[in-house]
């Protein structure tokens, strides 16, 4: 069994053993050996009596971080494999947020904050995006189009420690602007051979999904003296299963609108709301062996997979028109003329400014998602250092796989929200009533007519061949105390099958199939969905509605969907056939050519259109001098060095035409030809990254650190891609759901295979107080300049279409395209943080602790442009993903036999995106009754908006507490989302600087029991 240190008496716990017993989740935290000397604590005293002090299993984690950042060479933080098991987190992401500096997106993406990730999916460092992901320092990625593996597919119980690389030195592999998170395992011989089995087991529940979610995890390692030399052996098994529910409201843009008595306002032009069901399944296995036939050389071979599957089944419904009014009498607005709450928003007339009358209609759509990622990393290395010599050589050779497979179907459906709607936009949530003769409606299946469906598919494959190899010589008793060389060659390919979103009518009446509702749907195609206990009650909503069914949309079955009703089938009454009956089997229609044969997208991939290839060649070489007073005088040391890389980008794809589907432009109606053109592009880079790093210690506690690098940051192969699509946009005919969509504009969108890498030239400087083990304190300011940034902008180019008719035109299309920023990004900032505990209170009070940390950033992007509500042309928005307030606090209590922690992470509001999904595009704005005016100066009527979105300030509340039965055995409970913190996005872009609300998202609170064993 394994021990630990007490502060001058003998061996009471062991370090790792006790890490077991307080962790509660991760094998890990049970296996976790801390560094030398990490878990040797000085005793502390009275003015009595000396005191033993036991190192419990957070503390222990907590002093071999505190020890590791104390002897790093360049600025670094820690999470050892304790920490990251204690606390009640399912994934990395959730772990490295306790970190001082770094930030976690609680969306889909950045440039997605319609789509919630309710354990995060992004990690910034110090307010940036670019970082690195590495595991055991070397690179490892997911193929999902990005450079980073996806930190939620890793399973945390594998891992030993993460370490958080806040700045560079020249043998780090390059990448990272933000910085670089190297993922840790354990290797056999950290065990110093000894024989070591541990287990854990848990059961988790979330308070909206009700969903028990069990996991698991073994490890086993042994080491043997063999004839050979010493032969270690390990293997970890984890799984886990995650559900969630979460729930959102969204308001659409708040368009500019001149309502009936002449002033301008801004009305919202429509509302969403619905829910997601998400559920997980995610196993983690690795392997190690190691053989030392010698004590200066020892080989390593190791296996890592990751296998992330999950499933997600969402319900939602959308109202959006561009011609929705109040009546400015009966309405409430605030000082810059934003709607506040009306009784009644409807559709008016553009010509006389009066009510339609007419139905508001909504969309809705019934989305199933299944997904399955898997990444794997195969390992070889050497380490020979020569006790007795100067000479010391490393190397490795690494293969990572990384395939995923991603399959989603939505099916649209409308139906009235009845003439008008209300909304109160006055309290925290958005509040959305109906009349009642709407509400009864809602439960009448003739009243849903199926309209759409859209399916998107994603079949990628990546693969990574690196070879690395480092030689350093080291000088005895002079002030350079070694010179290291090395040479990294690496080539990533990805292969990616992708299909678009590819939306496309039901039968309409109009387009050669009937329209057909609810009432025809065949057994089983519908369901009455229930948004149970919404907002936990706070929300009202208009009421249940009806959907498509998940039996339906989980079949991923488009062409049953699309097939036509039986000949016949309500002959006479093409736009409505709810007369007709239930239909016996499912078949809604779709778009037909001119010969009856069905006029979508044939499922699947179309080849080779929808392939795209991508692939990245680097070579790097780097000089490393570290320099310093030998043992232990005082005195500046540290490292300079220069490292040269060279980098190959290469893609190829295609640009597709999204057609198929009539629209009405100019008076008559079109088509846009399904078609595809090829489109490739490579560049080479050649950059060199300078690194010096300083330290001075004046005494023994305090550690003075200043350091200069420049680092790099490739781009996305999602930025980088060769592929792209040309479409349309359209409205609603005003002459009823049965017709085409009234044309407003082409759109475009594309990859940019030419950009250049982002370089940061960054400077830091560290102060940093050790007291004692367990209680430190630490400042560190820092500045970066950020050049060549991607930016993700909206702008008009002209391109060339073709319309099934065979004829071609040149057009104005709104564009959203991939550039580098023509100016410098800066970013500034200061970290705070310390760690304590009250080791000199008596008795059961020396237990308390504290740790937290607060940074600040302000920042500059004056590359990044957006358009406001009238279509100016800005560039004052921040950079992407930083907050400028990050804190985290957590209360410890560490004394045997209980280890308990409450801990609240918080962020400030930052940017998501300038150019997101539904808050970008056009609108109409008229300045008086049948007069269009346009207000961005465009090309034409329409005015031109990319609203920049922002995720709102957002904190958790999660606890642990563990119990230690005995030194093999312990248990505890887990908490997460204790204050049921709901997440709100914000649009910019209007008068004054006015931040609305756009999103509101709320999820579980989670609670978790589970056991440990360790022998």
């Amino acid at each position: 069994m394994s021990v630990c240190f007490a502060r001058s008496t003998a061996f009471k716990f062991g370090a790792s053993a006790l890490a077991l017993v307080a962790a509660g989740i991760a094998p890990s935290s049970y296996a976790q050996v801390a560094p030398q000397g990490a878990a040797d604590t000085d005793q502390a005293s009275t003015d009595d009596a000396a005191v033993d002090i036991v190192v419990t299993g957070r503390r222990a984690a907590l002093e071999a971080a505190e020890d590791r950042k104390r002897r790093s060479e360049t600025i670094v933080d820690s999470i050892v494999a304790d920490d990251a098991g204690r606390l009640p987190d399912n994934s990395i992401t959730e772990v490295l947020q306790r970190v001082s500096g770094v930030s976690i997106v609680r969306f889909a993406a950045l440039g997605d904050p319609d789509h919630y990730s309710v354990q995060g999916s992004g990690v910034q460092v110090r307010g940036l995006t670019g970082v690195a992901s590495r595991l055991n320092g070397r690179e490892i990625f997911s193929a999902n189009n990005g450079r980073a593996i996806l930190w939620s597919d890793v399973t945390p119980e594998l891992m030993s420690a993460v370490d958080v690389y806040k700045a560079s030195t020249a043998d780090l592999i390059e990448g990272g602007t933000g910085g670089q998170i190297d993922l840790r395992t354990k290797m056999p011989f950290d065990f110093n051979g000894k024989f070591h089995v541990a287990a854990t087991g848990e059961l988790a529940l979330g308070d909206m999904a009700q969903q028990a979610d069990p996991s698991a995890s073994v490890l086993v390692t042994d080491s043997f003296d063999t004839p050979i030399g010493r032969i270690g052996v390990l293997a970890d098994v984890a799984y886990s299963q995650f559900s969630s529910l979460s729930q959102f409201i969204r308001v659409s843009p708040y368009f500019k609108t001149a309502l009936g008595d002449g002033v301008d306002r801004y009305v919202p032009s429509g509302f969403a709301f619905g829910d997601e069901a998400f559920r997980y399944r995610r196993t983690g296995i690795y392997g190690a062996v190691q053989w030392a036939p010698s004590d200066d050389l020892t080989f390593t071979g190791s296996f890592f997979q990751s296998r992330y599957k999950s499933q997600s089944s969402d319900y939602g419904t959308q109202l959006d028109s561009q011609t929705l009014a109040v009546d400015p009498a009966s309405s409430t607005f605030d000082e810059n003329g934003m709607l506040v709450k009306s009784s009644a928003l409807f559709n008016r007339d553009t010509t006389s400014f009066a009510p339609t009358n007419g139905p508001v209609n909504s969309s809705g759509n019934k989305g199933f998602v299944e997904s399955n990622t898997v990444t794997r990393d195969y390992s070889l290395s050497f380490a020979w250092a020569p006790a007795d010599g100067p000479l010391s050589l490393k190397g490795s050779l690494q293969r990572v796989d990384s395939k995923q497979i991603y399959d989603r179907l939505d099916i649209f459906r409308d139906v009235s929200f009845g003439q008008s709607f209300g909304l109160d936009l006055s309290g925290d949530l958005p509040q959305i009533s109906v009349g009642s003769g709407t509400q009864a409606s809602f439960a009448d299946p003739s009243n849903y007519f199926w309209t759409a469906s859209m399916p998107h598919n994603e079949n990628n494959t990546g693969r990574l061949d690196a070879g690395q190899l480092d030689a350093e010589y080291k000088f005895d008793g002079d002030f350079f105390r070694s010179v290291k060389v090395g040479g990294r060659y690496a080539q990533r390919k990805e292969r990616d099958f992708q299909n678009g979103y590819n939306w496309a009518a039901l039968g309409r009446g109009w387009n050669g199939d009937p329209q057909l509702t609810y009432a025809n749907a065949a057994p089983g195609d519908t369901e009455l969905h229930a948004f149970k206990d919404f907002f936990r009650g706070s929300a009202i909503l208009p009421g249940n509605l009806m959907f498509a069914s998940e039996g339906l949309a989980s079949r991923f079955d488009r062409l049953q969907l699309t097939q036509s009703p039986p000949a016949g089938f309500c002959t006479g009454n093409e736009f409505n056939c709810s007369s007709a009956g239930p239909l016996p089997s499912t078949g809604y229609g779709g778009q037909r050519n001119a010969d009856g044969s069905l006029a979508i997208r044939q499922p699947g991939f179309v080849l080779p259109g929808d392939q795209l290839d991508n692939r990245t060649k680097n070579l790097a070489g780097y000089a490393l001098v570290r320099f310093g007073p030998q043992d232990g005088a005082p005195g500046i040391g540290g490292n300079v060095g220069v490292r040269v890389v060279h980098i190959e980008n290469q893609g190829n794809g295609f640009i597709q035409q999204n057609g198929g589907t009539p629209f009405i432009r100019n008076g008559r109606t079109q088509t846009l030809a399904p078609t595809f053109v090829a489109r490739s592009g490579k560049a080479e880079f050649t950059r060199v990254l300078p690194s010096i790093n300083l330290d001075f210690s004046p005494t023994e506690k305090i550690k003075l650190r200043g350091g200069y690098n420049i680092t790099v940051d490739l781009p996305t192969f999602n930025a980088l891609r060769s592929s792209g699509t040309v479409g349309v946009s359209t409205v609603t005919n005003p002459g009823g759901s049965g017709l085409p969509g009234v044309f407003t504009n082409f759109t475009a969108e594309t990859g940019n295979p030419l950009l250049k890498p982002t370089l940061s030239n960054n400077f830091d400087l560290s102060f940093e107080y050790y007291a004692r083990p367990g209680t430190s304190f630490h400042v560190a300011p820092f500045y970066k300049r950020i050049t060549n940034l991607p930016i993700y902008s909206l702008t008009n180019r002209e391109v060339n279409v073709l319309f099934t008719d065979g004829t071609t035109e040149t057009v104005t299309a709104s564009a959203s395209d991939y550039v580098n920023a023509t100016k410098a990004a800066t970013v500034k900032g200061v970290e705070v943080g310390g760690r304590f505990f009250l080791d000199m209170l008596p008795g059961v009070l020396g237990g308390f602790g504290f740790e937290g940390n607060y940074t600040f950033i302000d920042s500059s992007n004056p590359g990044d442009l957006y358009r406001d509500i009238t279509g100016a042309i800005k560039n004052d928005a921040p950079l992407v993903g930083l907050s400028q307030h990050n804190a985290n606090a957590t209360l410890l209590y560490e004394r045997n036999p209980f280890s308990i922690r409450l801990a609240y992470s918080w962020r400030s509001r930052y940017l998501l995106s300038t150019n997101s999904n539904g808050t970008n595009g056009t609108y109409s704005y008229y300045s008086a009754p049948g007069v269009l005016t346009d207000l961005d100066g465009g090309p034409n009527t329409t005015t031109q908006i990319a609203l920049p979105i922002y995720g709102g300030s957002y904190g958790s509340l999660d606890a642990g507490v563990r119990f230690k039965v005995t030194e093999n055995f312990s248990f505890g409970v887990q908490a997460t989302n204790l204050t049921a913190a709901t997440q709100r996005t914000l649009m910019g872009g209007y008068p004054n600087g006015k931040l609305v609300g756009r999103s509101w998202f709320q999820s579980d609170r989670r609670i978790s029991t589970g056991i440990n064993l360790a022998f």
